[in-house]
């Protein structure tokens, strides 16, 4: 498969409800080699900004973009973005393979006046949008600058609210930023010779278990990953295990919101002796963690269940609960640029009311003695210290531990937990709230 023929494809997915490196992951084999970093650069430059881009068609385009033939309008996007944000790929030929492929559609039976017209609206666009793009980055206005970073308004709005403008212009640039594979090694692998083995020369130093690639290289090709000691995990969630393992001594573990098991194989493989319950909702999450136990050959030591973690019982007396809840995911926008266009005000507050529920039975469940730690991907202060402060305001038997190791990139949360912005390319926003409760 063609390169811009697999950009459409994963944009059609994503349309339908894909998150983009999923769909990339199943069309990879497909892809000419020699397409593939292509393929993935464009995806990402259309998703990060498409406010924009959508901006931008509508513009410069002749007729209603309603009216396009269908496809059309995905193929006008993915050039607008490649023309305006490629650095190393000429402008023509992008455009030129792009009215090849619609007039290869049109031969099919679709309109035939589509090519001229994607020829000509990218054009205009190499012409004039990136003065006028200028214009829009130099304004002082917050509805500008949330426009030229692809980000919803409303979004722009709320940041504002929660940590001011400056900070607030600070995430929409940070929105736009390309991100890269955080690797994290088993204890059993020597780092600096993984490094030297694999050609890379940045070792974390949030983790030392860490790797930062400069790419984001299919996961079955790195060395160790067949076999489990080497696993891709972002570096703020590595970050947000080890805070929980500086606290939690021994007993049995809980992970009531354990997805894919990400944060749980962490665990296992850092503690020889933990065990752990793991629940969640979704049958598709359970069977990916099931998959990643395997591959790091810790099945034996952890129980998925399914069901609804607001009403289940555990089989275990929880010594720790890891309540990683579901959020807006608005730290990884960034990395799933997908998602900003996916969150509405509404299901932002449908999740905090959630996330209440899940911290209050979580510290409901805990073991008098034990260690609750709550966290999200989330820089929305609506799913963070304003879901710990209305269940801590109803509760006296918990108390905030500190959050350790401390991270040169994280900032005091107010007043409950810390978090870390998406300050660096390996870096997603994420946040931690510790607490034990007493006996």
């Amino acid at each position: 498969m063609r390169g811009i023929e697999a950009v459409l494809v994963v944009l059609g997915e994503v349309e339908r409800g894909a998150f983009a490196a999923e769909a990339l992951r199943r069309l990879w084999p497909e892809i000419s080699s020699n397409d593939r970093k292509l393929t993935a650069t464009l995806v990402y430059s259309v998703l990060r900004r498409l406010g924009l881009w959508r901006h931008i068609l509508s513009r410069y385009c002749r007729r209603p973009v309603a009216s396009l033939e269908p496809g059309t309008a995905s193929v006008l996007l993915t050039g607008i973005a490649g023309v305006l944000e490629l650095e190393h790929f000429k402008p023509g030929v992008l455009v030129n393979a792009l009215v090849q492929l619609v007039k290869e559609r049109s031969s099919r039976g679709t309109n035939s006046k589509e090519p001229a017209l994607v020829n000509a609206v990218l054009h205009s666009v190499m012409e004039e949008a990136p003065a006028y793009i200028e214009r829009l980055r130099s304004s002082n206005v917050m509805r500008d600058l949330a426009l030229v970073s692809g980000v919803p308004g409303w979004i722009a709005a709320e940041w504002n609210r929660d940590w001011g403008m400056k900070d607030a212009r600070r995430l929409l640039h940070l929105t736009t930023a390309h991100t890269y594979m955080t690797v994290r090694l088993s204890s059993s692998v020597n780092r600096a010779g993984w490094m030297e083995a694999y050609g890379v020369s940045s070792p974390s130093n949030i983790s030392q278990s860490a790797v930062l690639l400069e790419s984001n290289p299919y996961p079955p090709d790195l060395p160790g990953y067949a076999d489990g000691t080497a696993t891709p995990q972002g570096e703020s969630s590595i970050w947000a295990v080890e805070c929980l393992l500086s606290h939690w001594h021994g007993g049995g573990l809980l992970d009531m919101c354990m997805g894919r098991g990400v944060k749980a194989g962490h665990i296992l493989t850092s503690c020889a002796d933990a065990e752990i319950e793991g629940w969640d909702l979704s049958r598709p999450r359970l069977k990916a963690a099931e998959t990643e136990f395997r591959r790091l050959g810790v099945s034996g030591r952890v129980r998925p269940l399914r069901g609804d973690a607001v009403t289940m019982i555990p089989e275990i007396s929880p010594a720790a609960i890891l309540l990683d809840v579901p959020c807006s995911g608005s730290g990884t926008w960034g990395r799933r640029p997908e998602g900003k266009w996916r969150m509405t005000p509404e299901k932002l507050k449908a999740a905090s009311l959630l996330q209440e529920r899940l911290f209050a039975r979580a510290a409901d469940l805990l073991l008098p003695g034990g260690v609750l730690m709550y966290s999200t991907c989330s820089i929305f202060r609506e799913e963070n210290e304003k879901v710990v402060g209305s269940v801590m305001s109803a509760r006296t038997d918990l108390v905030e531990l500190p959050v350790r190791p401390r991270s040169p990139a994280q900032r005091k949360g107010r007043p409950y937990g810390a978090l870390m912005f998406p300050e660096s390319p390996w870096l997603d926003g994420f946040y931690i709230a510790i607490f034990k409760k007493k006996r």
